[in-house]
């Protein structure tokens, strides 16, 4: 038997009842036993030779969930989920639109059946995937949105497959306008998956988008600063946009290297518009920007946005989208992955940048301390003599 305690941490249980309904903390610990969650609380029944971490001052989450990143390794644009995975936190990956369908068996071979951090994905429209997007968008060539190959390349892999990505921006879709993303439309729908729209320079503007979006769906880039499609226009945010989240649209932050204009998310946040979502967008062109999925959770914890607020965004909210929570992933449920991080919350200014110039500043951030999954730590940055 297996089994690893976190000892004496502030614990963070996305589905206990707290304010707001993020979450609540309290003083617990984790038993982890066999790669799943065997108990949270205090005076724990432990196994025999039960190894112990000190997590005193630590605060204790469940493994993070990234709901935008790409991790195609070995593609232009992936980095390797198991070198920035452990170091910030993050247990699961959703690759989004990294590879369409006639590359996502390499993609499945050489990454996600191989890496040791949970990866899932939204399948391209594009048949090429985002390949080269420093050269030419892969919507450019509307041959490439062939619906029935994606359909095809969803079904073959149904197992690791959540939805359908379209990047439906002008500096992606070129001459090709609406349709890739008509098309994503269908294919989604035929599938029963929802569909993701990555929201950039217009065309297709920002109401057109919001129009085609479902219960369900997700506009990920939400605070974007490009002028064309800002979903805030003069501190209002568009009916449409209002609209879209009373019909279920899922809003996700996606920070990456071109779409967080803190202005806008001041904005939106004081018009109570807060994000479903907080994700990173983290690829090789964005990681200098990014940095990871903590700095990103960092920034909205700056913009106000409540300590449990930020952590239910970053685990069992994205989790619920991805389909994944009903298996016990981004929970501390009873029986779950054994997929944990703790984090020093560091007291202190901070000055942050946005990815459009601008900057701001807090007065705490996220720093990650340890990382277990699936019952193993991949990830140890302890103060010498916790253990």
């Amino acid at each position: 038997m297996d089994a690893l305690l976190l000892h004496g941490g502030e614990v963070y249980d996305p589905e206990a009842a707290g304010a707001g309904g993020h979450g609540a903390l309290r003083r617990a610990d984790v038993l982890l036993v066999d790669g799943r969650v065997a108990a949270v609380g205090e005076a724990l029944s432990l196994p025999e030779g039960t190894r112990a971490v000190d997590c005193a001052g630590l605060l204790v989450t469940p493994g993070l969930v990234d709901l935008h990143a790409h991790v195609f390794v070995g593609q232009d644009l992936g980095v390797d989920p198991d070198v920035v995975g452990p170091p910030s936190g993050t247990t699961t990956f959703v690759d989004t639109g990294s590879a369409g369908a006639h590359l996502f068996g390499a993609f499945r071979r050489g990454t996600i059946d191989r890496a040791g951090t949970r990866v899932r994905a939204f399948l391209n429209i594009s048949s090429i995937g985002a390949t080269s997007i420093l050269l030419a968008g892969e919507l450019e060539n509307l041959a490439y949105a062939n619906e029935d190959v994606c359909l095809a390349g969803a079904r073959e892999h149904a197992d690791r497959v959540i939805g359908i990505k379209v990047r439906a921006s002008g500096n992606v879709v070129g001459r090709s306008g609406a349709e890739p993303m008509h098309r994503a439309r269908r294919v989604a729908d035929t599938l029963g998956l929802p569909l993701m729209v990555h929201l950039g320079p217009a065309p297709p503007g920002s109401d057109e988008i919001m129009a085609t979006l479902r219960k369900g769906d997700v506009l990920t880039h939400c605070y974007t600063g490009f002028e064309d499609n800002r979903l805030s226009v003069g501190g209002r945010v568009r009916e449409s946009v209002l609209e879209a989240r009373e019909r279920g649209v899922v809003f996700d932050v996606a920070h990456g290297m071109s779409a967080f204009d803190a202005e806008v998310a001041t904005e939106m946040l004081a018009a109570g518009f807060r994000p479903d979502t907080i994700s990173s967008d983290v690829h090789a062109y964005s990681l200098d920007a990014v940095g990871d999925l903590p700095t990103v959770m960092s920034k909205f914890l700056a913009l106000g946005m409540e300590l449990e607020e930020v952590l239910a965004c970053a685990t069992l909210k994205p989790a619920l989208h991805a389909g994944m929570a009903a298996d016990g992933v981004g929970t501390l449920r009873v029986g779950a992955p054994a997929d944990v991080a703790a984090f020093e919350l560091v007291a202190g200014p901070v000055a942050y940048a946005d990815t459009r110039g601008g900057t701001f500043e807090g007065s705490r951030r996220l720093r990650t301390a340890l990382t277990v999954r699936a019952g193993v730590i991949v990830h140890e940055a302890l103060k010498e003599g916790r253990q």
